[in-house]
């Protein structure tokens, strides 16, 4: 979910993601993590990505993302959240700006239950497979490039048999198969990048109220901060999704002391939240965990 404008706590004011990167050059704002919606009623937490990253060094901009759920009373939600739902069964992560790229792979995170141009190969539903995602680049009138996309449980699979592929990623380019994958191992959250990245780690499933967690035994840092990150999935957004991985039925089973290991997918940082470190999930397409 993305805003045109957050507030900035240490300015007490609403700006854009331009004016934020002014400002955090001139020292106003010391930090990509200290914004939030600027509805009224709301204060769901927000990251200005890329804001920390060095101009010569970015791929993008900056660019608000948020990373928590917008309080109930929040008009922005109410605007946003029918939006999102209806992108969510028709289209996918990638835009018209995504060029094809012959030799790369695309994410494939579209709902098991949505129609796509020509499958190829296995697809289970959402729990492996591989397919093929049209491009938005167009050669000649009615016709279309096709460029193939794996799910992100194919492409774990892919990942842990060492096999060698190339990643294209949203707006920012390609990516080595191996860079895609970032273990939870200790970092400070200033060594990561506001780029699609895959976290993964030995972790716990935890029911919690409302839904479920998903904890990394590993710490991160950010400061004097050091606690285990973890991310959240609500029953709306498991009883929402099409995954047989994810009904509440098997998550209530495998919610015990038990290790995993936990692969998620997230655009933007780990972040801190209170006491905690968090990871935001967009979704269970975006979420995987191996027993």
């Amino acid at each position: 979910m993305k805003l045109e404008k957050a507030l900035a706590e240490e300015l007490d004011k609403s700006i854009t993601a331009q004016e934020a990167d002014k400002q955090y050059e001139d020292g106003n704002i010391t930090s990509k993590f200290k914004f939030q919606c600027p509805d009224d009623n709301c204060n769901a937490p927000v990251t200005c990505a890329n804001l920390d990253r060095p101009k010569h060094k970015r791929k993008r901009d900056p660019y608000y993302k948020v990373v928590g759920d917008h309080s109930a009373k929040c008009n922005i939600a109410k605007d946003i959240d029918p939006q999102k739902k209806s992108s969510r069964n028709t289209t996918d992560i990638y835009s018209d700006s995504d060029e094809y790229i012959d030799h790369a792979i695309r994410l494939n995170l579209q709902p098991p239950s949505t129609k796509r141009p020509e499958p190829t190969g296995k697809n289970d539903g959402g729990d492996g497979g591989e397919s093929r995602a049209k491009s938005g680049n167009t050669p000649e009138p009615g016709k279309r490039k096709i460029q193939r996309s794996k799910t992100l449980s194919s492409l774990i699979d892919a990942f842990l048999a060492n096999e060698s592929y190339t990643v294209q990623l949203p707006e920012i380019g390609v990516i080595d198969i191996k860079d895609l994958f970032v273990e939870i191992n200790g970092q400070d959250l200033s060594e990561f990048e506001d780029e699609f990245r895959i976290y993964y780690g030995k972790g716990w499933i935890k029911k919690r109220k409302g839904g479920y967690g998903f904890v990394f035994a590993n710490k991160l840092k950010f400061g004097e901060l050091e606690n285990q990150p973890s991310s959240y999935l609500s029953d709306n957004q498991i009883e929402e999704g099409s995954f047989k991985r994810f009904k509440q039925s098997t998550l209530d089973k495998l919610a015990n002391n038990y290790p995993k290991q936990i692969f998620l997918l997230s655009e933007t940082t780990p972040y801190p939240n209170g006491d905690f470190i968090n990871i935001w999930c967009e979704g269970p397409e975006y979420l995987d965990y191996r027993l």
